[in-house]
């Protein structure tokens, strides 16, 4: 397969450079780094007439995250590239792609989250968000909001840890730098993982997300988008 082209890595690769130092000069703060690849299913209805689209893909995602007390924030960065045989996402502006036509569409998020444990093992986050899609042909479509959820965490024993959380954001669509409406998504997140080191952990997770984009025109067009993913993180 070819490389997820993860959007605007340089922010992450400044906070793997910088948040280690600043972890060890703080008292208290803790630092981690983690990746997963996730085995995704992208699929939805567009407009209209327009049909169900549905492509499946291997997504990469890169984690940055510093807690100190109760304190904690994260960079996460995930991308993949989505062949769709017979029907693609519907683009509402610009020219209409042939409804025969293979279409590959490069998917991009970047999160940007910060948040506070309201208990020892509840938190709640917002999450600032942002979603590119460019199409082979270099349409472009982009997201950005901000979200709020919650999320916790239950120990099984030493080693096991079960975990979730709960997401929603509001977001601008735009193309070509004009605002084209709006979408509004949903997340759930629920993982096991399993500490195989004192500094390492593995984990295992599912990942539903549901998204509704409403056009200027009063159209609608729905998005699911639903994984798999295997991931390992190193705490320093």
């Amino acid at each position: 397969m070819s490389l997820p082209r993860i959007a605007s890595a340089a922010p992450l690769l400044a906070a793997c450079l910088l948040l280690p130092s600043l972890a060890t000069a703080g008292s208290g703060m803790q630092f981690s780094l983690g990746t997963s690849l996730k085995s995704t299913t992208w699929s939805g209805e567009n407009p209209g007439s327009g049909g169900r689209f549905e492509a499946q893909a291997p997504m990469l995602s890169l984690e940055a995250r510093l807690q100190r007390g109760r304190w904690f924030g994260g960079l996460t960065l995930s991308g993949g590239e989505f062949e769709f045989a017979d029907t693609s996402p519907a683009r509402p502006t610009g020219p209409a792609l042939p409804a025969t036509q293979s279409v590959t569409v490069s998917r991009g998020e970047t999160d940007l989250v910060a948040g506070y444990r309201i208990r020892e093992r509840i938190a709640l986050f917002a999450d600032i968000k942002s979603v590119a899609n460019t199409w082979s042909d270099n349409y472009k479509m982009e997201y950005a909001g901000l979200g709020i959820g919650i999320s916790g965490f239950l120990p099984l024993g030493s080693r096991w840890l079960i975990f979730g959380n709960l997401g929603f954001v509001s977001m601008d669509i735009k193309v070509q730098r004009s605002s084209i409406g709006n979408a509004k998504r949903s997340a759930l997140n629920m993982g096991v993982s399993y500490r195989i080191a004192d500094a390492f952990n593995v984990s295992l997770a599912i990942n539903s997300q549901s998204q509704i984009n409403t056009y200027r025109d009063g159209s609608e067009q729905t998005h699911e988008l639903g994984s798999l993913a295997l991931g390992i993180n190193a705490t320093f």
